[in-house]
């Protein structure tokens, strides 16, 4: 399976309706739950928690959290979701995840995460993937980059997604991505060092034209921040970078996710599902009084919805380049 881009997980944001979204924009992507914390799926709704679309394909699960028995135990009930890989957070720099001891804490305690790994890879055939940056706190240079990834890879795990970024603990999630300054050459020296490893880099990639230049020197890209912000970047992913053509548009994801909306039950999904929605649309760069009334209407799940955005997708076409 060829990994060339991936959506990375994003807390409060790739949820499954996002991911719904996410996968009739593009069919090649390779997609992540939200971290999920094992204690959550031990004591708290497995199902609601793991439970996905056969649309969201492929898909990773990315786990949370450093006691190597509740990581196990939570891969057991996860198994029976047949998600394709599962993923170890050893990379989130969040308060709430120092005080926890795991996220990109883990990168300090080598003996601990090796032992999150065995454990894990005793309870699943999926491969056990972790997702890191270049260093945390003192933790860091190339020496210590080198010594973690061959001490990880020594306990079975082959692909790594690696944040450009080294954490600073005192620093809050939100300037954890901007204030640590970007070493993609510490990545792409990862990969040349470790030629049999999958090398995924991930941190501050904004622009199309980045991405080849990226994938000559490690095997794939994963984009957060700028997917969500605006989700048609991924309409180009499968013709450039799988040479593939899947047939996916606008107005088609458009209207598919709206019939999804509709068909949603329960109001909390409904409300985080049309906040996707109207993030989408204000990408677009659609007038304000035209989103105000899509999202009226949404609310109201009235009927005369489909007209709305068949308007809508009108004036999308208008306004949008040609390989979209």
């Amino acid at each position: 399976m060829k990994r060339f881009f991936s959506v990375a997980p994003m807390m409060k944001k790739t949820d499954k309706h996002f991911r719904f979204l996410c996968s009739h924009l593009s069919k090649k992507s390779f997609l992540f739950t939200e971290m999920i914390h094992c204690n959550a799926i031990l004591r708290g709704d497995s199902s609601k928690l793991l439970s996905y679309h056969n649309c969201e394909n492929p898909l990773s699960l990315q786990l949370g959290g450093s006691d190597p028995k509740d990581l196990g135990a939570a891969i057991q009930i996860a198994n029976k979701y047949n998600y394709d890989e599962i993923n170890l957070n050893v990379g989130c720099p969040s308060k709430k995840v120092k005080s926890g001891n795991f996220g990109v804490f883990l990168m300090k305690d080598i003996p601990l995460l090796q032992k999150c790994i065995v454990e894990m890879k005793k309870n699943t055939s999926l491969p056990i993937t972790i997702k890191c940056r270049v260093g945390v706190d003192e933790y860091e240079g190339e020496k210590f980059l080198n010594d973690f990834i061959e001490r990880i890879t020594d306990v079975g795990v082959t692909t790594y997604f690696i944040h450009a970024r080294k954490a600073i603990s005192g620093l809050d999630t939100k300037r954890n991505r901007s204030i640590p300054p970007l070493m993609y050459e510490k990545v792409y020296r990862i990969k040349d060092k470790f030629p049999d490893l999958e090398v995924i880099l991930n941190g501050g990639i904004s622009d199309a034209n980045e991405l080849d230049n990226h994938l000559k020197k490690v095997d794939g890209v994963m984009l957060g921040r700028k997917v969500y912000s605006d989700p048609s970047f991924l309409l180009s992913i499968d013709k450039d970078l799988y040479d593939e053509d899947t047939f996916c548009s606008i107005d088609n994801a458009l209207k598919e996710y709206m019939n999804y909306i509709l068909n949603l039950d329960n109001r909390k999904d409904s409300n985080r599902a049309i906040n996707h929605l109207m993030q989408f649309i204000k990408s677009l760069s659609i007038e304000k009084n035209k989103r105000k009334e899509i999202l009226e209407k949404l609310n109201n799940k009235n009927e005369e919805l489909n007209s709305i955005f068949d308007d809508f997708t009108q004036g999308c076409q208008r306004n949008l380049s040609p390989n979209l």
